[in-house]
């Protein structure tokens, strides 16, 4: 008799890789939905006293017209892997389709102010892991799987790191 190999026998590159996709996803979700409350309206902060956030291109680029590209790659770079898991062959197959055509689209999209090489690497990587799910290649589809969302990880998380903010100069009392 054969042994019974399972899921993540079967799917190395994709069990590994899972919790980190997990996390970048997790991580883009909160940075592009940053500043406003689930229903779409802006939330408020009562501070002791008002104080400006730095702000990078980075930054700016991940809130406004990366925005929409980057959830539609996210969101179905989350179904392919929710159902090739819980081996739904269809389902993944439609989601991989979707991700093709998401990061595509992301590709056709604004490039970020910095790795912009990185980003359309990842986003051509996750375009053809999706068209591979799309024709039922999982295997196939693993590899370019993993470095694109690596590599889209790196870029997303580099764009928003915080500028450094420039104290203000000490204020030198004079007598008189």
């Amino acid at each position: 008799m054969a042994p019974v190999i399972s899921w993540a026998g079967q799917h190395k590159i994709l069990a590994m890789l899972l919790p980190a996709m997990l996390a970048a996803a997790v991580v883009t979700v909160i940075v592009l939905t940053t500043g406003s409350g689930g229903d779409g309206h802006a939330t408020r902060t009562v501070t002791a006293a008002p104080v400006a956030a730095p702000v990078t291109g980075g930054a700016k680029w991940l809130a406004g017209p990366a925005r929409q590209p980057l959830t539609a790659v996210n969101t179905d770079l989350g179904r392919l892997i929710r159902a090739e898991r819980a081996g739904h062959r269809s389902t993944a197959e439609s989601a991989g389709a979707r991700l093709a055509a998401a990061a595509k689209a992301a590709l056709a999209g604004p490039m970020p102010p910095a790795h912009a090489r990185m980003y359309r690497s990842a986003l051509s990587d996750l375009e053809r892991a999706g068209a591979r799910a799309a024709r039922g290649q999982f295997s196939a589809a693993s590899r370019p799987l993993a470095t694109g969302t690596v590599g889209l990880t790196k870029v997303t998380s580099a764009a928003d790191v915080a500028a450094p903010v420039n104290p203000p100069a000490p204020v030198t009392g004079t007598d008189g």
